[in-house]
């Protein structure tokens, strides 16, 4: 599994740095990471630390979850579950902002 992650990561960032136009050297500045690390992440079956693997995905404009792979597609059951459970987590903000999407799709006019 730890092998899967780490060559999904992989094939990930070189996708993401090609489509940003970043160069390894660039993204390394920009992470704050040695070109030799970023290389030991990419050929090897280790994953970055959290903290470079969060800057690496602030970045790339992506999330750390897509970049290992954790992008799973939820069904309602699931994301009904989800939102039951965290529900008394989330501000009133939060919750404007997930009422919102949905009724944006629901008042789009149909094709």
């Amino acid at each position: 599994m730890a092998k899967e992650k780490a060559y999904q990561f992989s094939r990930r960032v070189k996708e993401l740095m090609k489509e940003n136009r970043y160069s390894q050297k660039q993204l390394c500045e920009l992470c704050g990471i040695t070109e030799a690390a970023f290389s030991r992440y990419m050929t090897t079956d280790r994953l970055p630390k959290t903290e470079i693997l969060a800057n690496l995905a602030n970045i790339l404009h992506t999330t750390s979850d897509y970049l290992i792979g954790n992008d799973i597609k939820y069904g309602y059951e699931q994301l009904e579950l989800l939102l039951a459970s965290s529900k008394d987590d989330l501000s009133l903000n939060q919750k404007k902002s997930l009422i919102k999407i949905l009724m944006d799709e629901y008042n789009r006019p149909e094709e």
